[in-house]
């Protein structure tokens, strides 16, 4: 077993107070603080505490903690930490990635250019699972739900929008409106905004029996991400997502292509390991909508939440990857390639034989465990504690 720090990484959406209150540090901070990366990626890999190198300079010296079936660490554990809204994003599949990665570095964009896109050639499937109530936009909502959703705003303004729904090819139909959308010039942007927030201010303080409950939460996301990003296309786009309120313990799961916008809460994030992000709107960084368009998928998501199985796996289709979620007084045995996640007060213990070795692991820090390593027993014993496990997970192809 190997201590790692996990690498803080600061962007304007983040939170001044709950990754310093997760690892115990003084708050609130100086600057927000968004992601706590625990991995090997080289923008932002581990420190390995007892070794004068990083995670992915330390797996190089030693390539046989892999495993035979790995030349580089194919997952990036995370603490996500959001208080406001993410971009409006999707994520390229392993293909697509290659082929924008090699493109740019064949077109000579800087590799840490404003203007980059591709950041390498891997794909993004994550997952994320909440630690606190977590609000999301995830996935197209069905075409009859959205119809439902812009008929109860009643503004003339979007009548021409709705006759674009109800084809009876769903995707077909996201697609063009999306694209409409996105493509707004400027000032008539503002102007529908103006003229949708305006009702949807009035609707919440109305509340009328006649809407659909769904309805509400996705009225107020409007709201929030109108004060948040102003005359933003992503504002108006939230309208076609479906908005989710995740609880403790509950999770979503977004592949390649999945349109969406983390809004608020503290999570723990899995991801391969990739910095490709492709964006639309809601964001100061780099928005590239007609590589964006190339990579989304617009069939409709019926349900994004995944729940944990009995014994805490959450089972997704990515071979990177694979989390398990260890809660107070349950216990598992732990094979390596991993990395093993503490959150709560020091109510983690790991133990192995080989050396034999214990470690009552704090809240917020890591612990890598090699696969010539021996199992490692987690034991999670205080109530308010948690234990994470990142391994490598199955091609089910």
């Amino acid at each position: 077993m190997h201590l790692i720090e996990g690498t803080i990484r600061s962007y304007d959406w983040g939170s001044h107070t709950a990754l310093a209150q997760l690892t115990g540090r003084p708050l609130p901070t100086d600057h927000p603080e968004a992601e706590m990366w625990f991995g090997a990626h080289p923008a932002a890999p581990s420190l390995v505490v007892s070794e004068e190198s990083t995670l992915d300079q330390f797996l190089e010296t030693d390539p046989t903690q892999l495993g035979e079936a790995h030349k580089s660490l194919p997952f990036l554990l995370k603490f996500l930490a959001a208080d406001k809204a993410l971009s409006l994003q999707a994520h390229p599949s392993k293909a697509e990635a290659e082929e924008g990665f090699a493109a740019e570095n064949a077109a000579g964009v800087p590799l840490n250019a404003f203007d980059r896109s591709y950041k390498d050639d891997n794909h993004k499937p994550e997952l994320v699972v909440a630690l606190t109530p977590f609000d999301a936009l995830s996935g197209f909502r069905a075409v009859a739900s959205t119809v439902e959703l812009l008929r109860a705003l009643e503004l003339p303004e979007l009548d021409s929008f709705i006759a674009m729904l109800g084809s009876g090819d769903d995707a077909a139909d996201i697609r063009g409106l999306f694209t409409t959308w996105v493509t707004l010039p400027q000032d008539f942007m503002s102007e529908m905004l103006q003229a949708v927030v305006a009702r949807c201010e009035q609707l919440i303080d109305a509340t009328p029996d006649s809407l659909s409950p769904w309805i509400i939460p996705s009225l107020e996301t409007v709201l929030t991400l109108s004060r948040q990003f102003p005359g933003d296309s992503g504002v108006l786009c939230s309208l076609l997502l479906n908005h989710v309120r995740l609880q403790p313990g509950e999770a979503l799961y977004l592949d390649a292509g999945q349109l969406h916008a983390y809004l608020n809460g503290t999570a723990v994030e899995i991801m391969a390991n990739s910095d490709n992000v492709l964006r639309s709107g809601l964001t100061s960084k780099h928005v590239d909508v007609p590589e964006l368009m190339k990579v989304m998928t617009f069939s409709p998501l019926d349900n994004p939440v995944l729940e944990a199985d009995a014994e805490g796996f959450y089972d997704t289709p990515a071979p990177d990857f694979r989390l398990r979620r260890i809660p107070a007084g349950r216990r598992g045995t732990v094979e390596g390639p991993a990395i093993i996640l503490s959150v709560g007060q020091a109510g983690v213990v790991l133990r192995s034989d080989e050396p034999r070795r214990e470690i009552a692991l704090a809240s917020g820090r890591a612990v890598w465990v090699g696969a010539n390593s021996s199992p490692v027993e987690v034991a999670v014993e205080a109530e308010d504690s948690l234990a994470f496990i990142a391994t490598v997970g199955t091609d089910k192809n």
